[in-house]
């Protein structure tokens, strides 16, 4: 196939990709439940339910509420596990280097890790959904550095990327 036709081959397949949404959201439809992989600003945007570019309190915590339900499919509290097994990012690019993509899982891993850690308040080694809840409140609050008790998109990638 000639290189002009892979290019339109290509261009086509991402707008109907993209047209998706808008089909299912025009005929009344249900919206496709979003990819885990999404980046923090699409979740943000996800999550701002009244579109005011903010994210309320309420709003979080039903986000990590979802959050809590995909981590513990039983209810009961999820492992280190269950934690580690969860993309929760776009994770490492597939074209990169292999030995720096494994450098950059194994960082993650130990990120994870300490979070999990910090999550499990008696250290049980499963996260309940109150200490799951609980850590996300301390999450909000910190994040919160203007203590309006919103979160702009911004406060919440600098506290991310503080983490």
């Amino acid at each position: 196939m000639p290189t002009h036709l892979h290019k339109w081959t290509a261009i086509l397949g991402a707008a109907l990709a993209l047209s998706l949404p808008a089909a299912y959201a025009q005929g009344g439809e249900p919206m496709p439940t979003a990819p885990k992989h999404q980046g923090i600003k699409q979740k943000f945007r996800l999550h701002d339910q009244n579109g005011d570019a903010m994210l309320s309190k309420e709003e979080f915590d039903a986000w990590h509420e979802t959050m809590f339900d995909a981590l513990a499919a039983d209810g009961d509290g999820f492992t280190l596990e269950d934690f580690l097994a969860m993309r929760m990012g776009p994770g490492p690019k597939g074209a990169m280097n292999p030995e720096r993509q494994k450098q950059m899982q194994e960082k993650a891993a130990q990120r994870k890790t300490a979070r999990f850690e910090a999550m499990d308040a008696d250290g049980d080694a499963k996260v309940t959904r109150t200490e799951f809840m609980d850590f996300e409140s301390k999450v909000f609050e910190d994040a919160d550095v203007n203590d309006d008790g919103q979160l702009t998109e911004a406060e919440l990638i600098e506290h991310h990327r503080a983490m």
